[in-house]
């Protein structure tokens, strides 16, 4: 009986390695050099420009010069993604167009896009509504580095701009629900007004409703950190850093400029440090409206740290 379960046993493993033993399947991929990118940019960009112009489907294509950038933004879709690789020189403003969905919105992301052979104008305007934005360097624009007008609900993530001519980021003209987080902008610096313009982030000359920022950082520009002049609408900045901002012949250097006279706009600062800048640390510049600064404070501005703050 003993040898008859022992037989069994034996029997019962063959049968078990058998059906175990089956060659490894590789799974048919038609669309195999997606998968190895950005090593072959060439092929992907070639079937994935096509499928950008498809409003039926979305593609992640991977763009490395200005001609493939614009054919992607261009042809973008809810639900696109575009990836920068490496840095792209552009000749000419960089237009952001085209709107995705709350559920679904367009995605551009990575690499630097250097801005010193545009011969005037914006670096990248944003007119559109539904974008995400991150991991992107803004740089050497002969005016504002990146701009939102118009449009509404964008989400920004750790984007920086530098070595503009005008303000990094600017949110004007009725551009609304934007998100700006964990972005930062230094250097920025209008020579020919004498640094009078030129802000880490400015929300300012009527934007629209709903503008935040959440862990930014701005430092080193040649007027304000953070600009709200002649802003109807509430702004909320949490968690933020001006530090080191003011300087050329005609920088303000306030670390927060939470508005202008006339105006009774209620803003929100809180969280925030406003550290050695030329003039206040938090300026209510004018405007009478209540500011919430809850947790915010500073060091060493050369005006004080509270001025004007209702």
């Amino acid at each position: 009986m003993k040898r008859l379960q022992y037989y069994f046993s034996l029997c019962l493993m063959a049968l078990v390695m058998v059906s175990c033993n089956h060659d490894e399947v590789t799974p048919e991929n038609d669309n195999q050099e997606a998968l190895s990118a950005p090593d072959n940019l060439e092929a992907i960009n070639k079937k994935n420009l096509a499928i950008l112009s498809d409003a039926s489907q979305s593609a992640s294509v991977y763009v490395s010069d200005e001609s493939s950038l614009r054919n992607a933004i261009k042809n973008a879709r809810p639900g696109d993604i575009i990836h920068v690789n490496g840095t792209i020189r552009l000749t000419k403003t960089l237009e952001l167009a085209n709107s995705g969905t709350s559920s679904n919105k367009i995605n551009f992301t990575g690499g630097v896009l250097d801005c010193s052979q545009i011969p005037s104008g914006w670096g990248v305007k944003v007119n559109g509504s539904y974008w995400n934005i991150s991991y992107m360097t803004i740089k050497n624009s002969p005016d504002c580095g990146l701009v939102f007008q118009h449009g509404g609900y964008n989400w920004v993530y750790e984007v920086t701009t530098h070595g503009n001519r005008d303000s990094g980021l600017q949110i004007y003209n009725g551009s609304h629900h934007n998100s700006i987080n964990y972005c930062t902008s230094y250097d920025n610096y209008d020579v020919g007004n004498g640094g009078e313009n030129a802000d880490g982030f400015a929300c300012k000359l009527s934007a629209g409703p709903g503008n935040k920022f959440d862990h930014c950082w701005a430092e080193n520009n040649s007027d304000d950190g953070w600009d709200l002049y002649g802003q109807p609408y509430s702004v909320t900045i949490t968690n933020c850093t001006a530090k080191n901002n003011g300087y050329g012949s005609n920088g303000d250097g306030n670390g927060f400029k939470l508005g202008s006279a006339g105006q009774n706009v209620p803003h929100t600062v809180t969280y925030c440090t406003s550290g050695n800048n030329l003039a206040a640390g938090y300026d209510g510049n004018g405007n009478t409206g209540h500011i919430t600064t809850t947790g915010s404070g500073g060091y060493g501005n050369g005006k004080g740290l509270w001025v004007r703050i209702y």
